[in-house]
């Protein structure tokens, strides 16, 4: 019951940021998701003549998707041409991401297009489309990487997270691992995380409220 309650807060939340118009529909379409995932398992098929209504019922939540996706993007107009992705693979929908990561969206002012610009989807995984982060130092390469391997995990679970060891195994693929500052780097950056002070014994990294708007700025420059 605690999970829900938080999960309509959110919800709520998101709603205040969304055109008037969409604001019921918009409402009405999260809760149904939400409570969709904490019914029982599905019933077997219904009979055959019941397919037509069921056809109407899938189109039409495909319809309050798209305009929920509309207004997320805040009036901004969804780019109709899929660019060409390593593998076959697709852009990223709405319908794929957490709630977190949509109110990430909507606070930060990333549309889909921009999240679209800088990964993009492989089956059920996500993969990053950028091979550059635009870094002007090492220092800030590194926040970067640790920035976009947060919003990766967030495209899977809602979570802005990843780990000090993640972030220097990338960095020291990336060729831009400055090892006598890596910490160094961290202590200085400690607003973007909320370990609060940097010690030895942080392991995990997950961005604070700066840090994801920091994220959100960075994804907008290099979109």
């Amino acid at each position: 019951m605690a999970d829900l309650k938080e999960e309509i807060k959110e919800i709520v939340e998101i709603v205040a940021l969304v055109p008037e118009p969409l604001k019921v529909m918009c409402f009405e379409m999260l809760l149904k998701n939400a409570l969709s995932k904490r019914e029982s398992p599905p019933k077997p098929p219904p009979p055959a003549h019941t397919d037509q209504k069921q056809e109407s019922k899938v189109a039409k939540a495909a319809d309050a998707e798209e305009k929920l996706a509309e207004a997320i993007d805040l009036g901004a107009s969804r780019s109709l041409g899929a660019q060409p992705k390593v593998g076959g693979g697709s852009d990223i929908n709405m319908s794929d991401l957490h709630m977190k990561t949509k109110r990430f969206m909507a606070t930060g002012g990333v549309t889909l297009e921009h999240i679209n610009n800088v990964f993009y989807k492989e089956g059920d995984n996500f993969e990053l489309l950028i091979t550059d982060f635009g870094a002007t130092s090492m220092s800030d390469g590194q926040m970067r990487i640790a920035m976009f391997q947060a919003l990766h995990q967030a495209l899977l679970d809602g979570e802005f997270t990843t780990t000090v060891e993640a972030v220097r195994e990338e960095c020291r693929m990336r060729k831009c691992l400055d090892a006598p500052n890596f910490t160094k780097n961290f202590k200085n950056n400690a607003s973007i995380f909320d370990f609060g002070e940097w010690s030895k014994d942080v392991t995990d990294l997950r961005l604070s409220d700066e840090g994801r708007k920091a994220l959100a700025e960075v994804v907008k420059k290099l979109s």
